[in-house]
Formats: C-alpha cells, sequence, structure tokens
C-alpha cells in the first residue's frame, strides 16, 4: 500500500467502473497511490512504471504491476485497451497517441501533471516536462472534455502556491 494520497483531481473525477468496463491503467504509476485507491473502488488495474522498487507489488490481486520503461521508444502494452487511464505528475509527449489508442471508445482519460510556471515552485523545471498553456485540451479536443483546469495548486489559500499543474477529464467517443 502506498502512504501517499491519491490526488482528489483523480479521486472526483473517476468514474465507477460497470460490468464488462473495470479495466484501468496507472501510467507511470510510481508507487501506486493511485493503483491501490482504484482497485478500492472496483476497478481491475495495469500499473506501470519503470522502477517498482519502492512499491508494494504483492497485494492487492486485482493489480497487475509491470516494471518496464515508458521511454524506451516501444508501447509496451501492445493492442490492450483499457475503460478508464490515469496519469499523474508525468510527461512524455510521445505516449499521447498510445493513450489514444489504448483507451476503448466510451473510456475516459483522467490527466493531470505540471505545465509551465511550475519551475518557480518546484521540480520538474525543465520544459521538456512541462506541459504549455491549454495543450491537454488542444490534443483531446476531438474528445468530450469534461473537465478541465490549469494554473496555480495552492497548500492553504491563495499565499502559498506549491505548484503550477494542468488537468483534464475527456472522454472518447464511442463508435
Amino acid at each position: 500500500m502506498s502512504s501517499q494520497l491519491p490526488s482528489n483531481w483523480i479521486t472526483q473525477h473517476t468514474p465507477p467502473p460497470t460490468a464488462g468496463h473495470e479495466q484501468a491503467l496507472d501510467l507511470a504509476c510510481g508507487k501506486g497511490r493511485h493503483s491501490f485507491w482504484l482497485a478500492d473502488q472496483g476497478w481491475q488495474i495495469t500499473a506501470i512504471d519503470r522502477d517498482l522498487s519502492h512499491t508494494d507489488t504483492t497485494a492487492p490481486p486485482a493489480i497487475t504491476w509491470i516494471e518496464d520503461d515508458l521511454e524506451a521508444g516501444y508501447w509496451p502494452l501492445g493492442g490492450k485497451q483499457f475503460d478508464l487511464i490515469v496519469v499523474t505528475n508525468y510527461l512524455h509527449r510521445p505516449l499521447f497517441d498510445h493513450l489514444r489508442t489504448a483507451l476503448r471508445p466510451g473510456g475516459s482519460l483522467i490527466y493531470e501533471t505540471f505545465m509551465i510556471g511550475n519551475a518557480q515552485y518546484g521540480r520538474p523545471r525543465s520544459p521538456k516536462f512541462l506541459l504549455n498553456k491549454d495543450e491537454l485540451r488542444m490534443i483531446f479536443s476531438d474528445w468530450d472534455i469534461r473537465a478541465f483546469e490549469q494554473g496555480p495548486v495552492y497548500l492553504d489559500g491563495p499565499a502559498e502556491i506549491t505548484a503550477v499543474k494542468q488537468s483534464i477529464v475527456v472522454q472518447k467517443p464511442a463508435e
């Protein structure tokens, strides 16, 4: 189990699984905070990260753990499709096309990561790892955008900015 709490963006926007539609992908899962939470909600999870050495991969059985490098130049999940894809605090732009293909028609993608402006508050600082203004909204403009936010993230009121993020919830059109 991860000691980190799941992101509010994820917990607020994750739909409940339904019969026959309970396959979820936690991309760049880290220590598994979202994988564990999604499993508790009834999802069957595929959790992938390049390093799972600090992740409790022994439980629960609803999670399939895959240790692989998402930036190695190939898509390690082949043609597998998911009803829900969750990505937090990770950006590797070459994966966007793979995410679009890996999401089943009618499925949801929930994405939250850092954007331009974050460098003054912490890591990441490189533009390579920071979204541009409205970038997620433009990439998924042909899908149904259910929620979108971008800008400062506050710890305790407007006086204490902790990060600058961009978040989106999109639904892939049904065929």
